[in-house]
């Protein structure tokens, strides 16, 4: 569950941390449960533009060196952010980030998209909504592939854990990928 998962890592962040917010569908679950109450702790988008927070998280941490920062994204989202060149940008210029992957196995936007402009269509009757994406993918393995620490988790009770140790590695230099398995579109 997003609310979950927010909440665990909001749980260990200073207020000064910061969140670049590109969860689309879960934008509202992460504003209500990772709060930020200082200025320039929270950058989120009011448009279109996905693929940018990664680029966006690597900059605050440049700006902040101090500063944990937090990227929330979906697994659409995350393929537009070339998760390969986030990773090296990050280790080789000492940037490490925290990814945190709500991975619902598609675009969810695309499909209630369609469901809000054809709500007995074509797409609804066959429960085809070109908007899956493929749900065996390992995102933890790009960040490991550049010394990062990853972790793909689907059950509730090792996110606590997962969390600590991702932000355990960002906190030590190393970027951190979380995977976490939501439930599908």
């Amino acid at each position: 569950n997003p609310a979950y998962v927010c909440a665990e890592v909001s749980r260990r962040l200073a207020a000064s941390d910061i969140i670049v917010n590109e969860a689309v569908r879960s934008v509202p679950t992460v504003l209500n449960h990772v709060q930020r109450t200082e200025p320039g702790t929270y950058h989120g988008f009011a448009g279109g533009g996905l693929g940018c927070s990664a680029g966006i998280a690597l900059g605050a941490k440049l700006a902040r060196p101090d500063a944990t920062v937090v990227q929330f994204v979906g697994d659409g989202g995350f393929y537009f952010n070339n998760p390969s060149s986030t990773y090296t940008v990050s280790k080789q210029y000492g940037l490490p980030i925290l990814s945190v992957v709500l991975d619902n196995s598609g675009w969810s936007a695309v499909k209630e998209a369609t469901l809000r402009m054809y709500a007995q269509g074509e797409a609804f009757a066959a429960k085809e909504f070109q908007a899956g994406l493929q749900s065996d993918v390992d995102f933890a393995k790009v960040v490991e592939a550049v010394g990062g620490h990853g972790e793909m988790v689907s059950d509730p009770e090792s996110v606590p854990r997962a969390v600590e140790r991702a932000l355990a590695a960002v906190r030590g230099g190393r970027p951190a990928v979380l995977h976490v398995k939501i439930p599908s579109i």
